[in-house]
């Protein structure tokens, strides 16, 4: 195919587009790498991130609609008559959301994606707020930070924000809206590999019930869209091969560009995108190349810029103790004991499913053996559109597990790092599928059999493993900052609350709130507002921990106030093996904190606050 390629550059007008793609690759070389310093991308991420996403999410939606129009007898013979599909995306996307309570499931990861998507919505620009206060009635963000996460979910869930107002809950319905779109996504991608609805069908209860899945479905995470923005980008894919021309491929490049801004490691899909690109220009027999394809390379430049001001952050990586690096060969070990321990535990203490991985790995075993033997075969029969799609998309989940697997937090086994793992099930789920398939094809019931298998599994593994709901029980940090928001509601405001964790849960409750560390060297200032009527109470968040062998707590010393500050103990509440304590700051240097009725000049102040 490589040496074929050549003469199919030669044309007039693709060469010239093709000079100008390579122009546009060594201009977003230069822009991406050297031109600027971090600083200087970090306010341009800032300032036009948005925007950008914006136009490149307009021109998808735009493609979208003409490749649709074109299919159009296709989609609406299937809304006359969804039939049996219908039914089954509907109940794999009800067990999905039934299984786990719609909770903050990753912590504070989640918070940092609400409080992007808030920024996102009240200002256009990109950056997480960490404090805020109601001044005149508006709540006014005063303090952001650029994320190291990639923000296209973050802008999703800001456009439900601009359609219905700012809630919280929109992120959790954002997901529920997409499980089943994946579902659907899943259902076409299970029926191209095997040619029937039955294995296909199979596919999307293997993930259903997964634990993991239905966790992030009903979590506030960015995972289940980066699941359905790599199978829809996979259907992209084949939908090319099968007829590549113009607005098939600005659709393909331009959801290739969202995919990039969906997770950190999901640019690595761009590759699979170029190579589904060659393949379909040397079937064709000559060269497509669109605007949006010319221009390809400098829209994946914001996620380079992004990049580098990560890697030029280190308070981003959240490193733990005695780490100097994100990425080691000396992890490896300990995460390929980890992700053999999510794949195939069957102690019920991680969300996965060890018959999906069983399968999915017999799955592979078949398609590899099959692929020696079209090897060996002289007559071969040419690779259809999803096969091609298939190895280039599999190749970069085999590179994205690998690259997890140097990473210090991927350890799959860890209930936190355990949703790294969706990729790589989406995949096994699939092969899954081709394997019951080819024994349907001997005459072996292989789908019967598979179903009671699903069925016994989820009886004496899956259901119990959902009911432990891992992500929430387990989640006692979560738990207590639930527990102070409930204690802080209960009291007349407004408060000003000092935080031992988090500023940002707080300010998506619109609670305006500074750090502990902050708080510290802020006396003049709370006694200022305290006094001015901004603040009615402040409010103390402390941690304690055993400070005798006779089990005698006190403070953390992490946590201390200064001497100056005088308490009043309000609410305790124990949380696993941690104690919390929420206090009344009720003097400061002695004297007295009384609140007065709110006035201009406080809220002037306020607004001028460091």
């Amino acid at each position: 195919m490589i040496r074929r390629l050549p003469p199919l550059l030669k044309t007039g007008p693709a060469a010239r587009r093709l000079g100008l793609f390579a122009l546009c690759g060594a201009l977003a070389a230069g822009v991406g790498f050297f031109a600027i310093t971090p600083r200087q991308a970090e306010s341009l991420i800032t300032q036009g991130g948005y925007f950008f996403l914006f136009a490149v999410f307009a021109g998808f939606v735009i493609y979208a609609g003409r490749v649709v129009q074109a299919r159009r007898a296709v989609w609406q013979a299937w809304l006359r008559a969804p039939g049996w599909p219908l039914v089954v995306i509907t109940a794999a996307s009800a067990v999905a959301l039934w299984s786990d309570p719609f909770k903050h499931k990753i912590l504070f990861d989640e918070y940092v994606l609400q409080g992007t998507a808030l920024h996102m919505h009240t200002t256009k620009e990109v950056g997480t707020v960490i404090r805020a206060y109601d001044i005149a009635g508006s709540w006014t963000p005063i303090d952001t930070f650029l994320d190291k996460r990639p923000y296209f979910f973050t802008f999703l869930v800001s456009l439900a924000h601009d359609l219905t107002g700012y809630r919280i809950a929109n992120m959790f319905l954002v997901n529920a809206a997409l499980t089943p779109v994946f579902f659907g996504l899943v259902y076409w991608l299970g029926r191209e590999a095997t040619g029937r609805r039955g294995p296909a069908y199979l596919a999307m209860a293997l993930l259903a019930t997964m634990p993991l899945l239905g966790q992030q479905a009903s979590g506030a995470g960015m995972e289940l869209h980066n699941l359905v923005m790599i199978a829809l980008v996979a259907v992209l894919a084949v939908l090319f091969l099968r007829a590549p021309d113009g607005d098939r491929l600005s659709l393909l490049v331009l959801g290739t560009v969202l995919l990039s801004q969906s997770r950190y490691e999901s640019v690595l899909f761009v590759a699979s995108t170029g190579v589904v690109i060659a393949v379909g220009w040397w079937r064709l027999g000559r060269v497509v190349l669109t605007w949006p394809a010319v221009i390809a390379p400098l829209l994946l430049v914001p996620y380079v810029w992004q990049k580098r001001v990560t890697d030029a952050t280190p308070l981003l990586w959240q490193l733990q103790e005695g780490q100097t690096s994100r990425f080691s060969l000396s992890y490896l070990p300990h995460n390929l004991e980890g992700a053999w321990r999510f794949f195939f535990s069957t102690s019920g203490a991680v969300a996965n499913s060890w018959y999906l991985s069983g399968l999915g790995v017999a799955g592979l075993a078949w398609v590899l053996w099959t692929a020696w033997r079209w090897a060996r075969t002289r007559d071969r029969r040419e690779w259809s559109p999803f096969v091609v799609a298939a190895l280039a998309f599999g190749g970069a989940v085999v590179a994205n597990l690998a690259l997890l697997m140097f990473y210090y937090w991927s350890s799959l086994d860890d209930v936190i790092a355990s949703r790294f793992a969706l990729p790589m099930c989406l995949a096994l789920a699939l092969l899954a599928a081709v394997l019951v398939q080819a024994g349907e094809a001997r005459g072996w019931r292989a789908l019967r059999w598979a179903s009671v298998g699903l069925a016994a599994w989820l009886l004496v593994w899956g259901i119990p493993a959902m009911a432990k709901r891992l992500y929430t029980s387990q989640n006692l940090v979560m738990q207590e900052v639930e527990w102070e928001h409930d204690e802080l509601v209960k009291r007349r405001g407004p408060i000003l609350f000092i935080s031992n964790k988090s500023t940002i849960p707080f300010v998506l409750w619109r609670v305006p709130t500074v750090i502990n560390g902050v708080g510290r060297q802020r006396a003049a200032h709370i006694k200022y507002h305290v006094r001015e009527g901004t603040f009615r109470e402040v409010v103390v968040a402390q941690a304690l921990r055993p400070t005798s062998p006779n089990g005698d707590m006190g403070v953390d010393p992490e946590d201390l106030m200064p001497p100056g500050f005088r308490l009043e103990t309000i609410g305790e509440k124990r949380f696993g093996a941690r104690w919390a304590r929420l206090s009344r700051l009720v003097a400061i240097d002695g004297e007295t904190l009384v609140a007065a009725p709110l006035t201009s000049s406080g809220l002037r102040a306020l607004a001028a606050a460091p």
